[in-house]
């Protein structure tokens, strides 16, 4: 018979559900667990094409379409963002519905990190504080997000989770070069996803040193192998990557260069809004159309309510879990505060903007932390904010399928209606989101783009827009969509009613179609 320490360090033993694991004790139960599962499932695939695609998954397409005529090897190792994801996609989307197909594995993903998680907690928490903190997640409208994203966004939470529960398992009992080799697959698997997973992988590895000192010999030398063997799987593409990023701005004293995004690379706003946003998604308060635009303060100040609301159990919560966290978990702190502090300093020194969905790796860590703290409180205190809690995520989640205040750029019916009416093929001219525009559209009519251009940032620039891109064209259809990343001050539209008659055909869910002819005078 084989001895515990022999058998795999990721696979459970049969009845891990229900009997006391070694850290937490009760487990969340096989009818608990399946139910979650099958809410999360019923979340992420429900509505899954209902929204068109959104420009960081053409992203994704650009680097795997099939009529670009390059090999496996060449589409996928010459890549940085998320080739792992890359690489399940590469055969699918030759044989099957592309648009699906950049879609259904992240979907997958999500679902199957659900169970995962509830293994995890439950070797943390007892099964009140496990059980909340496994529905926050089947629950969380950013998870939801990412898991209907063509991005790798959910593989890096599904292989991050697997690597903590290895992590756990080997911090619980002497480590062994199994769970040494499990480790670096699923860090290297993690980061391969996105390279933020690197974040979370310091993070381990500091936590590995503060609170899991090895004292053997052999136990230094698995923790060797598990943190380089991961580092040596990540190290092609972190070559690569080290060739394209700006990496001597972190060099201190360096020069960090044109700002990337103005004053949206960084404001220490945006870290207590990203908490906000890691449990209500980008459905509940302002959206991201508000967000962008020049009077965002005040639209933020008229959500106030809100935004407070929701902010009342989950800054409790926080605070009670870290409270009453058990010294045997104090490395998730590590976990959390040292990827926010790495893009803190990344941002910073402007090597990459301040966004939420780039330290999504400390998210599940902070729902564990909140289903731990609201699981601690008296009962009815905790009973009533985890209902606010579990209220705004379900508002969220209703906003996020229904609401079209909240929905992405409604790039397929705009298409649709353009070919409509665009019987004559005049050009089209599609600013910031020409590349989704360009999947769908099949059409005669040529689709002038921005790419080769800036930002119009004065009325002279957008002249020479309109003069360089409608030299020859004397009717046109414009599409405007995510504006505020190529015309924030709103240059376009006055630059081209100068020059002929602009007429507003249509409106959609972050969409707005015009049809331009040149005036006489213009001739």
């Amino acid at each position: 018979m084989s001895n515990v320490a022999d058998k795999s360090a990721f696979v459970p033993e049969g009845d891990w559900l229900h009997e006391p694991g070694q850290s937490s004790g009760q487990g969340v139960g096989t009818p608990f667990l399946w139910g979650a599962t099958l809410l999360a499932g019923i979340l992420r695939i429900y509505g899954l094409m209902s929204q068109s695609l959104w420009v960081d998954e053409l992203l994704t397409w650009q680097t795997i379409r099939p009529d670009v005529g390059l090999c496996f090897s060449e589409q996928i190792f010459d890549s940085i963002q998320g080739p792992l994801y890359l690489s399940v996609l590469w055969p699918l989307v030759r044989f099957l519905d592309p648009a699906l197909m950049l879609r259904l594995p992240a979907a997958i993903a999500g679902i199957a990190a659900v169970p995962l998680f509830g293994l995890l907690v439950s070797r943390w928490w007892d099964r009140r504080a496990a059980r909340l903190a496994v529905l926050l997640f089947a629950l969380n409208p950013f998870l939801v997000w990412y898991s209907q994203e063509g991005r790798g966004y959910s593989f890096l939470i599904l292989f991050l989770i697997a690597q903590a529960l290895v992590f756990s398992r080997m911090t619980e009992r002497d480590p062994t070069y199994r769970g040494a080799l499990f480790f670096a697959l699923f860090s290297a698997c993690a980061a391969l996803s996105n390279l933020s997973g690197l974040f979370l992988w310091l993070g381990m590895g500091l936590s590995a040193l503060v609170f899991f000192r090895p004292r053997t010999k052999k136990a230094w030398s698995v923790w060797i192998l598990a943190f380089g063997l991961g580092f040596l799987l990540m190290l092609p593409w972190l070559l690569k990557a080290s060739g394209i990023w700006a990496v001597d701005r972190l060099i201190p004293g360096s020069g960090t260069g044109p700002v990337l995004r103005g004053d949206t690379t960084f404001t220490w706003l945006a870290l207590p809004y990203s908490f906000f946003t890691f449990f209500f998604g980008n459905s509940l308060g302002p959206s991201l159309r508000e967000l962008h635009q020049p009077d965002r303060i005040a639209v933020v100040r008229s959500y106030l309510p809100l935004l407070g609301l929701g902010a009342l159990p989950v800054v409790i919560g926080l605070v009670a879990g870290l409270w009453r966290l058990p010294r045997r978990q104090y490395f998730l702190l590590l976990w959390v505060i040292v990827p926010v502090a790495i893009l803190v300093f990344l941002a910073v020194r402007n090597f990459k903007p301040w966004n939420p969905r780039y330290v999504i790796v400390i998210l599940p860590w902070v729902l564990a932390l909140t289903g731990l703290g609201l699981s601690r409180l008296p009962h009815r205190m905790g009973f009533g904010l985890s209902s606010i809690l579990v209220g705004l995520t379900l508002w969220s989640l209703g906003n996020y399928y229904w609401n079209g205040h909240y929905a992405k750029a409604d790039v397929r019916d705009a298409v649709a209606l353009v070919e409509d009416q665009n019987l004559d093929a005049f050009p089209v001219l599609v600013p910031v989101i020409t590349g989704v525009y360009r999947f769908y559209h099949e059409g005669p009519a040529e689709v002038l783009g921005t790419f080769d251009w800036g930002t119009l940032d004065a009325p002279g620039t957008a002249d020479l827009f309109c003069n360089a891109k409608l030299a020859g064209v004397d009717e046109c259809f414009l599409v405007l969509g995510r504006e505020w990343f190529f015309d924030p001050k709103g240059l376009l539209l006055p630059a081209l009613s100068s020059r002929g008659r602009l007429t507003l055909v249509e409106k959609l869910n972050g969409i707005k179609i015009y049809h331009w002819s040149r005036s006489a005078l213009q001739g």
